[in-house]
């Protein structure tokens, strides 16, 4: 299972530095389309660098991820954080999320840093959305992104390779255009030259989606589409940006959504 024994190195990779940039981001988003309330659900919330940062600034937070061993290292960090009982950790796949969510029981829903990509079929990424418009009370917010297929297919490199202290990182891709699907075969080696190396070999798989498809299917769970921004900008997108946000809000007085499966 992906996630597992690389989510002991996720955050020392350097992988948190998109929480670090998305946390000053969502703040300029909220300036921009502001919410009455201060609960927050951060779907596939990960190491929960982002989901702590918000209770930082004063979010009650509920963070959500399929990952145990993730979600295990969101613990320890919540553990020597600041806020530490403004942040609630459930293990929930995001294509549904009843009986762990209530209905209507926040006011800002997140999905950030490819997490929508992994959904490799239509079907489960309109699982997504209803699992946001559910969770929405009436006025909230749904920030999103994805990868589009420009960067997966023309930007994501062949073989990139990240080396750090004790840590060397091996991406291998492969970009099918008849999926619009890239296929990532993650090395990483944890150690050193006395203790020896650990090699954790994962297989990752991202889609990409029409943004005319995206925006077709967060509507049809009732949400309405505010905005959409070219990656860490106020811009529209263009033919080669490489990441979108998506702004969807919930109208006032629509109720939640009796189905999210």
């Amino acid at each position: 299972m992906i996630y597992d024994r690389y989510a002991a190195v996720y955050d020392g990779s350097g992988q948190i530095r998109f929480a670090l940039l998305l946390a000053a981001y969502l703040d300029e988003v909220l300036r921009r389309h502001p919410v009455a309330g201060r609960r927050m659900v951060d779907l596939a919330c990960g190491t929960g660098t982002l989901a702590l940062m918000m209770a930082d600034d004063g979010w009650l937070v509920i963070g959500v991820d399929r990952s145990a061993a993730m979600l295990a290292e969101a613990r320890n960090k919540r553990e020597h954080a600041a806020n530490p009982q403004a942040v609630e950790l459930c293990q929930c796949d995001m294509r549904d999320v009843r009986g762990v969510l209530g209905p209507a029981s926040a006011d800002l829903v997140t999905c950030t840093y490819d997490s929508l990509n992994y959904m490799l079929s239509e079907r489960d990424l309109a699982a997504c959305f209803r699992s946001a418009a559910f969770v929405l009370a009436p006025g909230g917010l749904f920030v999103a992104d994805m990868n589009t297929r420009h960067f997966l297919e023309h930007d994501w490199g062949s073989c990139v390779i990240h080396e750090l202290p004790q840590y060397v990182q091996v991406e291998q891709s492969v970009f099918d255009p008849q999926l619009d699907t890239v296929t990532m075969v993650l090395t990483c080696f944890v150690g050193d030259d006395e203790r020896g190396y650990e090699r954790i070999d994962e297989v990752h798989r991202e889609r990409a989606y029409d943004d005319l498809l995206v925006t077709r299917l967060i509507e049809e769970t009732g949400l309405t589409l505010e905005a959409s921004y070219d990656s860490f900008t106020f811009e529209a997108p263009i033919a080669t940006t490489q990441r979108i946000f998506y702004i969807a809000r919930k109208a006032r007085g629509q109720g939640a959504l009796a189905d999210c499966a």
